[in-house]
C-alpha cells in the first residue's frame, strides 16, 4: 500500500472509533453501515472503508471503558482535591 492509502485506512479506523465511542458515551444510536465520504477518489475511499470496517467490537469497548475510567478518576479527584482552574 502507498502512504496515502495507509493514511486513508487509518483515518477510516480513527473516524469510526471516534464517532462510535462518542455515540455510546452519550447513549445515542450509531449505524456502522453509514460510512461517511472521505474522498472522491475511489481508491482512497475504498481504503477508508476498509479501515472503517476493520474496527471490532472489542476495540470500541476498550475505548469506552477507558473513557469511563477517566471520567470516574476525574470525578474522584475533583471531589477529593477540588476543581482546579488550570493554575
Amino acid at each position: 500500500m502507498g502512504k496515502n492509502w495507509d493514511w486513508s485506512y487509518q483515518k477510516g479506523r480513527e473516524k469510526r472509533m471516534g464517532l462510535e465511542v462518542d455515540a455510546r458515551m452519550h447513549n445515542m444510536p450509531f449505524d456502522p453501515r453509514k460510512i461517511p465520504l472521505h474522498s472522491h477518489c475511489n481508491t482512497m475511499q475504498s481504503y477508508f472503508n476498509k479501515g472503517w470496517q476493520s474496527v471490532r467490537a472489542i476495540d470500541i469497548q476498550l475505548r469506552v471503558d477507558g473513557q469511563q475510567s477517566y471520567k470516574r478518576a476525574r470525578t474522584f479527584l475533583k471531589q477529593g482535591f477540588g476543581e482546579s482552574n488550570g493554575n
